[in-house]
């Protein structure tokens, strides 16, 4: 899978599929036997009001993920399928193991906490205990209790923060090992556009940037490239 591709999924996943923060869970439909089983597991966790909480979703083709489980899930192949008891995915398939936040970030590579603006698209995002993916635009993919309580998109506050989006600030991102890292021709022709703006106006940095933060940004800088 390449870092486009993963990134892809993890939209798709915030955008298409209604999820619920579920500690232990890597995208099952929510079900009596997955509130029971991650009861027994995680007895502090899934205490009786998140319980009833849980019990609300079932039948309603809702998932449950938590933080990590969400990446780990789309490696493993879930693909949304509410008939089958992980989603569509197979437990610690395709060389990806079963790890904690702490345990994803520390497999990664070129592991950096500056550079935020440099990210590539599919790059993992860490702070203690929590994860994330790049997703591009100085938007992130994660999944979390806080906010709308499942998985979303938000504003990197490394980078800066958007309009519309709740802002998480990371310490650490870093490329995933099992993952093909590649630029898109979409992406690399952004950035030519973005330095022939720049160089043709005399604009700084800081107004790049700027410009760059309005959601139609790439159709702007097309335009403004070859007026």
């Amino acid at each position: 899978m390449t870092n486009l591709e993963l990134a892809k999924k993890h939209e798709e996943v915030a955008k298409n599929y209604k999820t619920i923060y579920m500690w232990g869970c890597f995208g099952m439909p929510v079900t009596e036997q997955i509130i029971q089983e991650k009861t027994k597991q995680y007895p502090s966790w899934y205490n009786a009001s998140r319980q009833r909480m849980y019990r609300d979703c079932i039948g309603k083709k809702v998932f449950g993920f938590d933080c990590v489980n969400l990446t780990k899930g789309i490696l493993w192949g879930w693909n949304g399928d509410s008939t089958k008891y992980y989603g569509g995915a197979k437990y610690a398939v395709n060389g990806v193991p079963d790890v904690s936040a702490d345990g994803m970030i520390a497999k990664c590579k070129n592991v950096s906490s500056t550079n935020w603006d440099k990210m590539a698209i599919g790059e993992g995002l860490w702070m203690p205990g929590h994860w994330g993916l790049y997703i591009g635009n100085g938007l992130a993919v994660e999944c979390t209790p806080a906010w709308k309580n499942g998985v979303q998109i938000t504003a990197v506050g490394n980078i800066g923060s958007k309009a519309g989006y709740n802002t998480r600030t990371w310490q650490k991102h870093g490329k995933l090992p099992y993952v093909t890292y590649v630029t898109s021709e979409d992406d690399k022709k952004h950035a030519e556009n973005k330095a022939k703006v720049k160089s043709r106006f005399g604009f700084s940095d800081g107004t790049i940037e700027f410009l760059d933060g309005y959601k139609w940004n790439k159709d702007l800088f097309e335009k403004l490239a070859n007026k």
